[in-house]
């Protein structure tokens, strides 16, 4: 399961993945995603918590790669992953190396409570 909010600023976009992600939904995820994006501007900061993810499958990767991309598009300032469980990781810090530009902070860690004082800073 997936849920997508987005400030009413348009500063900052929150993602939560929850149980067993599989690939079909993160392709559904990648639309909501772009719609978001369209009330987006650029400088955004983009929360990732995978706090209560039991599961991700594999192929959800290139997903995962894609929204990078869309995000990177649009000018992403910083993305903060929440992964409290390194096994549950399926390559966030490496994919964001190959899909966001040198200028996007990307930060991990490991309790939301950190991240979100990271976004205030």
């Amino acid at each position: 399961m997936f849920e997508i909010s987005a400030d009413e600023s348009g500063r900052t976009i929150t993602m939560s993945y929850s149980h067993h992600v599989v690939a079909d939904e993160m392709r559904r995820c990648l639309g909501t995603v772009r719609d978001v994006l369209d009330h987006m501007q650029p400088g955004f900061q983009l929360l990732t918590d995978l706090s209560g993810l039991d599961s991700m499958e594999t192929a959800c990767a290139f997903y995962v790669g894609e929204i990078m991309n869309l995000c990177n598009e649009k000018k992403i300032k910083s993305a903060v992953c929440v992964i409290p469980d390194t096994k549950k990781d399926i390559g966030y810090d490496l994919l964001s190396l190959f899909h966001y530009g040198p200028e996007v902070r990307s930060t991990t860690y490991d309790n939301l409570a950190e991240a979100i004082m990271s976004l205030a800073a």
